[in-house]
């Protein structure tokens, strides 16, 4: 009986032991993955603008501030689809508009949309100006960016996450909720990086 006492608490200890030395010892490390890191070799070859030059890929154009995290969306036309891609990054915002290191930026095609259109969603979308962006481009700088420096079709629609180097690090089809989650979760990882 008093071997079956032994044999209970060491069976309890031993969970609890590996627990303790996991968590003084462990350390939980996630990585997002650098796009690009020996360059843009074979992506949108008929598109001759990108910059293929071996090494690593950094994203070079005025409208990329370096310093800061960029959650970049572009906007061709109004409607329902707009809408949905705004409410998914409201998420974000809600999650993230403290921190002054990360920005989020809607470029507009100014040819099709105006940022007027946009302030249309106010009454459902609460836009907060210190993180979120909505900046009109004409149509050669809006595609210039999108094509040649995120590397980007005209058709594309995704989301970019571009670090503080401006290294690209995601493409994030918003439309689908399991994105805007993954978006959330690596930004996350980046700003626990950043405080470290």
């Amino acid at each position: 009986m008093k071997a079956k006492g032994i044999y209970l608490f060491l069976l309890i200890l031993l969970p609890v032991l590996i627990f303790l030395f996991l968590k003084g010892f462990g350390k939980n490390q996630f990585d997002i993955p650098v796009l690009y890191p020996n360059g843009v070799i074979d992506t949108l070859e008929q598109v001759s603008c990108i910059d293929r030059s071996p090494g690593q890929y950094i994203a070079k154009a005025p409208e990329l501030e370096l310093g800061v995290v960029k959650i970049i969306q572009f906007e061709e036309t109004d409607g329902p689809v707009l809408k949905t891609r705004l409410e998914e990054l409201e998420k974000v915002q809600d999650i993230f508009y403290k921190n002054p290191k990360m920005q989020l930026t809607t470029f507009l095609n100014s040819a099709s949309i105006q940022a007027s259109s946009i302030s249309n969603y106010n009454r459902r979308i609460i836009f907060l100006d210190d993180f979120w962006k909505f900046q009109e481009l004409d149509s050669a700088t809006w595609s210039s960016l999108k094509s040649c420096a995120l590397i980007m079709t005209e058709l594309d629609n995704r989301v970019v996450l571009v670090d503080a180097e401006n290294k690209i690090r995601g493409y994030y089809n918003i439309m689908e909720r399991e994105e805007t989650d993954r978006l959330i979760l690596e930004l996350r990882i980046l700003q626990s990086k950043e405080n470290d």
